[in-house]
C-alpha cells in the first residue's frame, strides 16, 4: 500500500494538471476536445527542445514550453474552435472537428520529430528514498512543483476577479454577455491556462517516461474520464479523481501479472463510479421532489 501511495502520486500529479485544463474548456464550450491531447505532447516537446536540442537546464525549459503549449491552445481556439461555434456547429460536430485536428497535429510532429523515443537530458540525477520506495529527485520536484501549480491555478479560478469572469461566462453565457463580460479575451484566457496545464502535464509525464508524437493521444481517455468523474468545471474534483485514478491504477499494476489488466480494470472502477454517481443524482432528485 505504501509503494501504490507514493508511485501513485508521482504518476497522478501530470493527470491532475491535464484534467484540470481539460475540465476547464469542457465546461466553457460544453464539448469534448479531443485535441488537448496534443496539448500534452506540444508542451513535452518543447521541452525536450530546449533541454536536449539546445542544452537548457531542464528546470529552466518548464515555463517557456509551457507558454508555448498555451499559446498554441490559444491559436487552435482562435483559428479553428470560435469560428465553428460561431457557425453554430453542434456539439458531436465539434468533437469530430477536434479529432480530425488532434490527427493533423499530431502527425504533424511525426513528421517533424519522427517516431523516435526522446529523453530528458538531466545533468546529475540522486535518487531518494520515501517510505521505503525509490523516486528520483526529478521526480519529487515535479510533484511538488504539481502541487504548487494547482493550489494557484485554484486560487485563480476562485478567488480572483478574472476568475469570477471566467466561471460566469462558462455558467451562462448570455448573463455574462449582458453583465458587459467580453467573451473572447476571457475564453482565449481559459484555452491559454488549460494549454498551460496540458504543457505542464505533458512535460511532467515525460519526466517519469519518455516523449514521442502518440504521448498525448494515450493518455487522453483516462483524461476524460477523471474530468467526469471529478465533475466538469470541478478543479477541485479533477484534483481527486486524478490522485485516486493514480493510486488505483498503481495498486494494480503492483498486484497484477501485466499493465494491460490494470488498465482494464481502472476502466471498470470508472464505470462503476459513474453507474453510482448516477444512481446518487437520481436519488436526491426524488427526494427533492418528494
Amino acid at each position: 500500500m505504501v509503494d501504490a501511495l507514493v508511485i501513485g502520486l508521482l504518476e497522478a500529479a501530470p493527470l491532475v494538471l491535464a484534467a484540470m485544463g481539460f475540465t476547464l474548456i469542457y465546461y466553457l464550450n460544453g464539448f469534448i476536445n479531443v485535441a488537448y491531447a496534443e496539448n500534452l505532447t506540444l508542451g513535452a516537446y518543447f521541452a525536450v527542445v530546449l533541454n536536449s536540442t539546445l542544452g537548457w537546464n531542464f528546470y529552466l525549459t518548464i515555463v517557456p514550453a509551457a507558454v508555448l503549449a498555451g499559446l498554441f491552445s490559444v491559436l487552435s481556439y482562435l483559428v479553428v474552435i470560435r469560428p465553428a461555434l460561431r457557425r453554430g456547429v453542434g456539439q458531436a460536430e465539434m468533437i469530430v472537428l477536434t479529432v480530425g485536428l488532434s490527427f493533423f497535429i499530431r502527425h504533424a510532429l511525426r513528421v517533424v520529430f519522427g517516431v523516435q523515443l526522446y529523453l530528458f537530458d538531466f545533468t546529475s540525477t540522486s535518487y531518494l528514498s520515501v517510505f521505503g520506495t525509490g523516486v528520483t529527485d526529478a521526480q519529487t520536484t515535479a510533484l511538488v512543483l504539481v502541487a504548487v501549480i494547482a493550489i494557484g491555478f485554484y486560487l485563480f479560478i476562485y478567488k480572483t476577479g478574472y476568475g469570477q469572469k471566467m466561471r460566469a461566462l462558462a455558467n451562462n453565457r448570455d448573463l455574462a454577455l449582458v453583465s458587459g463580460i467580453d467573451p473572447t479575451p476571457v475564453s482565449a484566457l481559459i484555452w491559454f491556462f488549460a494549454g498551460v496545464a496540458g504543457g505542464l502535464a505533458g512535460i511532467f509525464y515525460g519526466v517519469f517516461s519518455f516523449v514521442d508524437y502518440l504521448m498525448g493521444w494515450n493518455l487522453i481517455l483516462i483524461i476524460i474520464m477523471i474530468a467526469i468523474i471529478g465533475g466538469i468545471g470541478s478543479v477541485r474534483g479533477a484534483v481527486a479523481a486524478g490522485v485516486g485514478a493514480g493510486i488505483f491504477t498503481a495498486a494494480a499494476v503492483l498486484n497484477l501479472p501485466t499493465p494491460l489488466y490494470a488498465q482494464v480494470l481502472l476502466l471498470f472502477f470508472f464505470i462503476v463510479v459513474l453507474r453510482l454517481k448516477g444512481k446518487g443524482v437520481r436519488l436526491f432528485r426524488m427526494q427533492a421532489r418528494g
